[in-house]
Parts: structure tokens; sequence; C-alpha cells
């Protein structure tokens, strides 16, 4: 199960965060917080004291960082948004939507995701999100598909760095099955 590490906190001059250096000394601060956590952790990304991101900013840090979890470069390590304004969000969202990427943003109780998510995709992260955790089995069982396709969205989301895949069992006749849980 993914233990939560403490907050990684964005401070700025005058609570903005501007420029692609700016970017970059947040990014190599983040990476190191990153590895010095558990290696099965989830790290809330706190923009509570930023008023306004530049473009090139969040595209230094944010993509570079999910880039980064998604090839496996962190292991099980992962992160998402909280207390973001919604000028920082609306910023974090086009960056996202221009690469192709997503994060989740997380507020209270709600969960909403940032950037670009096909449907069947979203669809299948939502279920999770819902349950938190589950088998692919589980998954097409919810959403009414074979579990060849559940198992490929699930792939899909955990190469985002969106869910985690945090161990497998031996099945009955040979093979593997693998069980997802929800980053937040």
């Amino acid at each position: 199960m993914l233990q939560q590490t403490r907050l990684y906190v964005f401070a700025a001059p005058n609570n903005i965060l501007s420029g692609r250096e700016r970017g970059k000394e947040h990014l190599d601060r983040l990476m190191d917080h990153l590895r010095e956590s558990d290696p099965e952790a989830v790290t809330p990304l706190d923009f509570s004291r930023i008023e306004f991101i530049d473009i090139s900013c969040a595209d230094e840090f944010l993509t570079k960082l999910l880039m980064r979890i998604g090839s496996g470069e962190l292991g099980n390590r992962y992160v998402y948004i909280q207390g973001a304004n919604l000028s920082v969000r609306e910023t974090l969202e086009a960056v996202l939507k221009l690469r192709g990427l997503a994060a989740l943003f997380k507020e209270g109780d709600r969960v909403e995701v940032l950037g670009q998510l096909k449907t069947p995709i979203r669809e299948a992260l939502e279920v999770l999100l819902e349950k938190k955790k589950g088998t692919s089995s589980e998954l097409a069982e919810a959403l009414r598909k074979n579990v060849n396709i559940a198992c490929n969205r699930l792939n899909a989301l955990q190469r985002m760095g969106l869910v985690c895949r945090v161990r497998d069992i031996s099945v009955a006749g040979g093979g593997r099955q693998y069980f997802y849980e929800s980053i937040v």
C-alpha cells in the first residue's frame, strides 16, 4: 500500500513561479525530495503559496517530472497536485494538454484530472478512484468490459502515473494478476 510522504510545498518570491530556470530549480529539489521518500509513496505537490505560475516554469518541472514517473525511473513514487488556485490550475492543465499528459488534482474529497485523458481511460480511472484498489478482473466487471480491455486501460493509467500497480499474485493455470491502487 502506498504511503503518503510529507508535502512538497512550492514557494517563490512574490508568490510567482516564473521562467524555466525556476522550474528547473524546483524539479531538482523535487527529485531529491522524491528519492529520499519511501520507494512506494505518493507526494502531494502543494501550490497553496503560489498565486501565479507561467507556462515555461510549469512545463520545465511538471512535464519532466511526469515523464520520469511514467518511465519508471522513480519506481512506485507518485505525485498529485493540491492547493492550486484557479489560475495555477489552468496553467498546469494547459501545459499538460500541450504535452499529452495528465495529473490528479485533489481538493478535500474531490479529485479531478488535469490535462489530457481519453474517455475510456478516464472511465477506468473513475472506477479505481471510487474503489481505491482492485484487480483488472474487478475493473472489467465494473466497466462491463473484457479483462484484456481493463488490463490495457489500467496499464495506460499506471504508465501515466495516475494509478499504482502494487503487486502480483500467481493465478491458477499460470500467469500473474496485478493489483492496482489509487494514488489519492
